[in-house]
């Protein structure tokens, strides 16, 4: 028995082998055949009807007209290059149909009509192909193309990529139309032939230097500007430098308290020397005599309010000798910073500039709103809105208007002045010690109660593993991780149980 399944089992395996050496044979012999044809037709290529008839008209011409013989070989050489470079020139572009064999051309057109896919693939992952599409979509030809930079782009998605950049630009400063490749700038001139002109006419409105920062009056509703652009205000520079000076003067005259007097008097001799008549001011020069000046005019008035108005007066003729874009509206912030408290023009009513509440003077807007809070109780509306704002309202360390934040990260940008900050410990961004979920001062506050905690012996009932565990995470309960943030002390106690 054994010996007849191992005489089927050879049998049908010498079968297989002599159907696989078959099928090889004759795929062979199909590539022998194809290859001969191939070369058949490559000959027969050569000797087409233009070559013959120029073969047997060379004694035609020797004999008869022995002038038009050599004329006809340049010009035959001359076909044959030009059709030689046009081969290579098609064979560049990955095309397959030559000219002068009709044989051929019909066997280029059905290889191009049944190429697989993955040939198609290969011609779209061309470079020559990817330098031709637009630098956003990546799908269509580029049709226009930056002077700058050289980026290229679709019509459509570069105006829709300049409505939108214009749509949400925030801030009181001019934001620059930028290159979304290179991030290099782009004139108008240039980009405003893309869109409409509406949103040109948007970013004309809101992309202005000098452009104030204004609060709603609280009681009218009218917008109250404290620092006004210096081309409005149509006063000269030495103007402007003699009022200062009178108004220093006035502002020492009126102090009672002697020794203050004093400390005003040199403050107005350094302002007369460093603005002589006839001198220039250098970049940052107005802001070093602002931050010389005017917190010294702050701590007088806050302890003789009657000279708030006349310190606050100043501080805008200093914002106004200001005449840099970008560091006028930085003078300007500090103006609201340390002048808070303004007047309404319509109405006469006074309103805090950071929070837009009615002036407060003496307390911060936070202890505003908490009294608020305290005499508020029976309005149910009213006190959940303090109390919203409480919750996710502070000062900017900048420009010390309020902001809200509900949720996100720790990184938090002034829609107002720019200045990135840390929510949670208010340092600057720049600073690189917080992080986007973690804060640098809860890593120092940690590090510090760390190194104070004394060593003490405590007793610890005996309880079930699972039970100390449990009343460890109701004793330390973390604060809730925010939305989208992994909440990484819950998984350190599920980890600590699993592992017990």
């Amino acid at each position: 028995m054994d010996d007849t399944t191992s005489t089927t089992t050879t049998t049908a395996t010498t079968t297989t082998t002599t159907t696989t050496t078959a099928t090889t044979t004759i795929h062979n012999i199909d590539e022998e055949k194809h290859w001969l044809t191939e070369q058949t037709k490559e000959l027969f290529a050569k000797f087409n009807l233009g070559n013959l008839l120029f073969c047997y008209c060379l004694p035609f011409f020797y004999v008869f007209y022995p002038a038009l013989l050599m004329p006809a070989i340049f010009l035959r050489s001359l076909s044959f290059f030009i059709g030689w470079i046009y081969k290579l020139v098609v064979a560049h572009h990955h095309h397959t149909e030559f000219p002068g064999a009709t044989g051929r051309n019909n066997d280029a057109i059905q290889m191009q009509k049944t190429e697989p896919p993955s040939l198609v693939e290969d011609e779209r992952n061309n470079m020559y192909f990817w330098l031709q599409r637009c630098s956003i979509c990546l799908d269509q030809t580029y049709s226009l193309c930056l002077e700058s930079c050289r980026d290229q782009f679709c019509k459509d998605c570069f105006s829709r990529y300049i409505e939108e950049t214009v749509n949400q630009s925030w801030g009181l400063g001019v934001s620059r139309i930028k290159c979304p490749v290179c991030q290099e700038a782009i004139s108008q001139s240039e980009w405003s032939r893309y869109v409409s002109q509406d949103i040109i006419a948007k970013y004309n409105k809101y992309n202005q230097p000098y452009r104030p920062f204004s609060r709603y009056c609280s009681t009218c509703e009218h917008p109250v500007a404290p620092c006004q652009s210096p081309r409005s205000q149509g006063i000269s520079r030495e103007s402007r430098l003699e009022q200062i000076a009178s108004d220093l003067d006035a502002f020492s005259k009126s102090i009672i308290n002697p020794n203050t007097t004093v400390l005003v008097d040199q403050i107005l001799m350094a302002f007369l020397t460093t603005c002589q008549k006839g001198s220039t001011f250098r970049i940052g020069r107005v802001q070093d005599l602002y931050n010389q000046m005017i917190p010294v005019l702050v701590k007088i008035a806050t302890k003789q309010p009657d000279l708030y108005d006349k310190a606050s007066n100043i501080s805008k003729q200093l914002v106004a000798l200001e005449v840099i874009p970008e560091a006028w509206k930085q003078t300007q912030f500090w103006h609201v910073a340390n002048f808070p408290v303004e007047q309404c023009d319509h109405c006469g009513d006074k309103s805090c500039l950071q929070c837009g509440e009615m002036a407060h003077l003496g307390q911060n807007c936070l202890e505003n709103l908490k009294l608020k809070l305290k005499n508020n109780r029976d309005d149910e509306e009213l006190t959940s809105t303090i109390q919203w704002k409480l919750n996710h309202t502070r000062p900017c360390p900048n420009c010390s208007v309020m902001i809200n934040r509900d949720e996100g990260c720790n990184k938090v940008d002034c829609l107002l002045c720019g200045y990135r900050f840390c929510w949670r410990c208010g340092s600057g961004w720049s600073q690189q010690k917080c992080g986007f979920y973690q804060c640098g001062e809860d890593g120092q506050i940690l590090l510090q109660s760390e190194a104070i905690t004394p060593t003490t012996t405590t007793t610890i009932e005996p309880l079930p593993s699972s039970a100390t565990t449990m009343k460890i995470q109701k004793e330390e309960e973390p604060s809730k991780a925010e939305l989208g943030v992994p909440d990484m002390h819950a998984i350190d106690a599920r980890r600590q149980v699993s592992s017990m």
